[in-house]
Parts: C-alpha cells; sequence; structure tokens
C-alpha cells in the first residue's frame, strides 16, 4: 500500500473515532441529564404523595395493630360532631387473633347501623389507657354518645404489663394532661433524645413518614416478608397445625396472672378506674362496663376460690353510679368459646355482642 493510501485510511480512522468518541460522550450527557431529571420527578410524586395524605381521613373497623400517634390523632379529630358510640379497653375487645369484621364492636356496628361505632381498644388497654384515651377525646372535641369499656381483673395485677403503662402513641398525645400526680402513678416513656427529637421533627413537615408504621400495616399487614413466608411454608407443609397444638393454653401458662389481693387505694388500675368513674360522671356520658369474661375451667386452680369473687364485687362497686350500666360477664361464655384464658372466639364475639346490645340501646336516645 502507498503512503498516501495508508494517510488516507488513519485520517478516516481518526475521524472514525473522534465520532465514537463524540457520539459516546453525548450518550452520557444524556443518561445524565435522565438522572437528574428524575429527582425532581421523584420530588414531585413524594410531594403529591403527601398532599394526598393531607386528605386522608382514617375509618377503620378498629384501630392497627401497631397504629401511631399520628393516625390515632387524625381517626379522633376525624370524630368530631358524630357523637359515637366508643369502644375502649383491651386485646380482647380489639378482637386478638380475629378478623376486624369477626370482633364485638363491628357485629354491633351492623345492629346500630344508625349510629357510628368507633373501636379504640387495642393490646395493652387498661383501666389508666381507658381513662386517657377517654380525656382525650373530651379534650379533642369529640363527646361519645355511650361509652363502652371492658375491665379485666388481671389488670390489677401489678406484674401485668399494662397494669401502669400508656400506650406510647396515646401517651405522646395525652403527655400535656398529666398531672404531677399522674406521673407519680404512670411508668411513662423515657425522656425524649436527640434522635426522637430530630424523628418528630422530620414527621412534622413529611407526612409520608409520619405514617409509614399505619401505611406498611395497611398495606403489607403485621408480618414482614421473612415472616410471611414462613407462615406460607407453614401451612403449606402443615407444621402450622403442630405448631398451634403445642402452643395450645394450659392452666400452668397463666401461672401469677391473676392477682386475688384485695385492691386498695395503692392500685394504679384499681386507682385509675375509679377515675374513669368519676370523669363519666362529671361530663354525664352514658357507658356501659362489664366484668371481662374468663375460661374459669382453664384457670380454676387459681381463681376458683371465693377471694377471686370478691375482687370481680369490689371492681362491681367501683363502677356503679348513676348513668353507668355495670354487667358481670365473668362466668357467661362457654369453655370453647375461649382463645385462651379471655380472649374470645368468633363464636365468643357474638356472644357478647348478643349480651352487650340491650344494655347498650337503654342507654341511647329512643
Amino acid at each position: 500500500m502507498h503512503h498516501r493510501d495508508i494517510d488516507s485510511v488513519e485520517s478516516v480512522g481518526g475521524i472514525s473515532l473522534h465520532i465514537h468518541g463524540f457520539l459516546r460522550d453525548a450518550d452520557n450527557g444524556i443518561t445524565q441529564a435522565r438522572w437528574w431529571l428524575c429527582v425532581p420527578v421523584a420530588l414531585l410524586c413524594l410531594l403529591l404523595v403527601d398532599v394526598g395524605l393531607s386528605f386522608w381521613r382514617p375509618a377503620p373497623e378498629r384501630l392497627p395493630e401497631q397504629f401511631s400517634s399520628a393516625y390515632l390523632q387524625r381517626y379522633v379529630v376525624g370524630q368530631r360532631g358524630r357523637s359515637p358510640i366508643v369502644f375502649l379497653g383491651d386485646s380482647m375487645l380489639w378482637g386478638y387473633r380475629l378478623r376486624s369484621d369477626d370482633a364485638a364492636a363491628s357485629l354491633l356496628r351492623r345492629q346500630f347501623s344508625h349510629q357510628p361505632i368507633v373501636n379504640l381498644s387495642y393490646e395493652g388497654g387498661s383501666s389508666a389507657n381507658t381513662y386517657f384515651m377517654l380525656r382525650y377525646l373530651l379534650a379533642s372535641g369529640v363527646r361519645p354518645a355511650l361509652v363502652v369499656f371492658n375491665v379485666n381483673s388481671k389488670e390489677t395485677n401489678i406484674a401485668d404489663s399494662a397494669y401502669s403503662r400508656l400506650h406510647p402513641s396515646l401517651e405522646a398525645l395525652v403527655t400535656p394532661l398529666l398531672s404531677s400526680a399522674d406521673r407519680k402513678l404512670l411508668t411513662l416513656q423515657p425522656a425524649p433524645t436527640l434522635g426522637s427529637h430530630l424523628e418528630a421533627d422530620v414527621a412534622s413537615v413529611w407526612q409520608l413518614y409520619r405514617y409509614r408504621t399505619d401505611l406498611r400495616e395497611a398495606l403489607f399487614g403485621t408480618d414482614d416478608a421473612a415472616g410471611a413466608l414462613r407462615n406460607w411454608l407453614q401451612e403449606l407443609t402443615g407444621s402450622a397445625a403442630l405448631q398451634a397444638q403445642a402452643h395450645r393454653p394450659t392452666t400452668g401458662k397463666f401461672l401469677g396472672t391473676y392477682d386475688l389481693a384485695p385492691l386498695g387505694s395503692d392500685n394504679v388500675d384499681f386507682t385509675y378506674l375509679k377515675k374513669i368513674s368519676a370523669l363519666l360522671r362529671t361530663e354525664r356520658i352514658s357507658a356501659v362496663a362489664f366484668l371481662t369474661p374468663t375460661n374459669h375451667v382453664l384457670l380454676n386452680d387459681y381463681i376458683g376460690v371465693p377471694e377471686y369473687d370478691q375482687k370481680l364485687r369490689q371492681l362491681e362497686t367501683a363502677l356503679r353510679q348513676p348513668g353507668t350500666t355495670v354487667l358481670n360477664l365473668d362466668r357467661t361464655m362457654l369453655t370453647d368459646e375461649f382463645i385462651d384464658n379471655d380472649h374470645l372466639t368468633v363464636e365468643g364475639n357474638r356472644r357478647l355482642a348478643a349480651l352487650l346490645a340491650p344494655a347498650m340501646q337503654s342507654k341511647l336516645p329512643r
């Protein structure tokens, strides 16, 4: 090949490489531009989600298992002007291990369709939680037409996890309502840290972050992905039934659950039970209070004694007053209507709803 031809080829090759380099740089520039475009698009999407959440009004059958303070606050504010029937209590009234529409409050909602019913019960409920939830409702401008609440004798036991503790989400909202006497009686959450202050600041301006726990449960349930996969595999292999059999409630599991000592002024749960009665009387709010049904066949070794009945009479006496109907439902359920010591099956909740309905009806305007 002649030198002239070689020079020509090198010249063409150089131009080709230059063109390829130019195109590569242009492609990289376009790619970078696309990435930069993703940022404002993502921010716009987050902004639109937050705008949508500002119009969101929760209307659940019952509170989520892991509700946030923001969720509870918005739910309660949404009840202004409605005069609802409000259910307050613990996991038994919430509907432990049942679908939300099988809980007694949901069954009664269908029967009392002319009157809104709000189930503000949750796991970890107690007399202190009922008292401060009622105070929070009133402070938020919500005046119930009727309050229905359960009183569980096991929660008068100092060893019970809810004895002197408020649900953290409720505590965050009622902190301004706590007196110095309340602060001495209750076991409160630790003082806020720098991290919790920063988290609160972020939640105050970003609604998606504020409701992250509630939205996660609404979309995906309470199990994480690993838990959901494990449950699916257990159902598939049949090991779920074997585990349920192994975890069947036995008498020994409830050793120490029930304290049979007489109730005195030093008992925190009993103190707040009397505060509930006083608040209902002062505010002239009608109420149906009931002693939680208890599985006497399972627990007879612990509660089949006169001291237990004496304690129930103390609870009833503290509750009885004009405007409040007190139902002793302690021995009203059949053994097969219990899941364990005090949580009810679907049939048990149906029976509970049937027992509550007449008392509720008598308290409502005709």
